[in-house]
């Protein structure tokens, strides 16, 4: 199992709008692309974290799975407008992805 994070950083003053709009992508895109409600959660910095740092997170089983996403993200229409969109309210250059696997924790041996 796989997470991974779209990171970026809101421009002063445009958190709220940030997040309204991730809300809009998750469903004009998000559930396009096979990524459901419950398999996406949005972060947003608080204590050691400007608030202006959102990271939308996703759950995935490969990163095959990712990359299949990816792709298909070029064929949903909604994605470039989502983006055009957004590009105002972000900092430049604030913008990149991590993927992070899931370790599991149980310490039997």
């Amino acid at each position: 199992m796989y997470i991974a994070r779209w990171h970026f950083t809101a421009r002063e003053g445009q958190t709220n709008a940030c997040i309204t709009h991730l809300r809009k992508w998750a469903i004009d895109v998000g559930d396009r692309i096979g990524w459901k409600p419950s398999a996406i959660r949005f972060i947003q910095g608080a204590i050691g974290e400007g608030e202006g740092r959102i990271e939308l997170e996703v759950q995935l089983d490969s990163l095959s799975d990712l990359e299949g996403a990816w792709s298909d993200m070029k064929g949903v229409p909604y994605h470039a407008q989502h983006q055009r969109e957004l590009e105002g309210l972000l900092v430049p250059g604030s913008v990149h992805w991590t993927v992070h696997r899931i370790v599991d924790f149980s310490v039997e041996e």
